[in-house]
């Protein structure tokens, strides 16, 4: 179950309601850790010759993962590869653990026009939440902006809440490389949330996400988060890799830390 929301509500300021804002950083904290280990091992230039156990494939998992592939087809596509991080809890950083199977298919090398990658999902735990569901992925091909853009489409729970997210994902920097660490992707687009009781909280990028894979956090953009009259917005940043982002509510500022969730107000 996910308590950080309310012990920063409680730790913030017992007269304004953050739990929603909350909620939504740690949504998207866990959001972008399941797109970050299955990029690890399909964004890779030379993934036809190494596979995904090359070095830009690993490098961006911890120990305690292993990964595996496989050609039901018997050709190069389509391409199933699973990511395993066993049945006990790993650490991915502090304060972030998982467990169970990603399980990735690939219909073409995702670096190519109209390949699709579809995420399942087989008894994995992040924080101990089940996660279940789908996530789906296709190259669009160049935008106006000469960037390799990928349409999102995804629909999961984690936990007692599930999410249904369309956008798009911008690849603004390293697709020209065959490091891992140097891509830079901007997302954008919306979703909404149910939380227990049929809460539902709709959320709006409104300035693109700066997801930088040298950093282990979002760094940059603006999140609105509404639920019926009642709106607000997270900050990730300026661009500096750190834990941190800043929510805003009511007139006031509070500064949450993405690692454990707690925040408070800002004087």
């Amino acid at each position: 179950m996910l308590i950080a929301a309310y012990s920063c509500n409680k730790e913030a300021n017992d007269d304004v309601d953050v739990s929603n804002s909350t909620f939504e950083a740690e949504a998207s904290v866990y959001s972008d850790e399941l797109e970050k280990s299955a990029d690890a091992v399909t964004f890779n230039k030379d993934m036809n010759v190494n596979g995904p156990n090359g070095p830009n494939g690993m490098g961006c998992l911890p120990e305690c993962a292993t990964v595996s592939v496989d050609y039901p087809d018997g050709g190069t596509y389509p391409r199933v590869i699973t990511i395993d991080y066993g049945e006990e809890n790993c650490q991915v950083r502090p304060n972030l653990y998982k467990r169970g199977k990603i399980i990735i298919t690939l219909t073409d090398s995702i670096i190519n026009v109209g390949a699709q990658r579809l995420v399942t999902f087989d008894s994995f735990y992040i924080n101990d939440n089940l996660v279940s569901g789908s996530r789906s992925l296709t190259n669009m091909g160049e935008n106006e902006d000469s960037y390799i853009t990928f349409d999102i489409d995804n629909d999961i729970s984690i936990g007692n809440w599930t999410r249904q997210t369309t956008g798009s994902k911008i690849w603004i920097e390293g697709f020209d490389t065959m490091e891992f660490e140097d891509n830079i992707f901007l997302l954008t687009g919306s979703s909404s949330s149910t939380r227990p009781g049929g809460l539902v909280i709709d959320r709006t990028i409104i300035e693109a996400l700066r997801v930088d894979r040298s950093c282990g956090y979002i760094t940059e953009g603006i999140v609105s988060i509404q639920r019926g009259d009642e709106v607000s917005s997270i900050d990730f940043g300026d661009g500096s890799c750190d834990n941190l982002a800043t929510i805003y509510r009511d007139g006031q500022e509070f500064e949450i830390e993405l690692d454990g969730f707690r925040c408070r107000r800002r004087h």
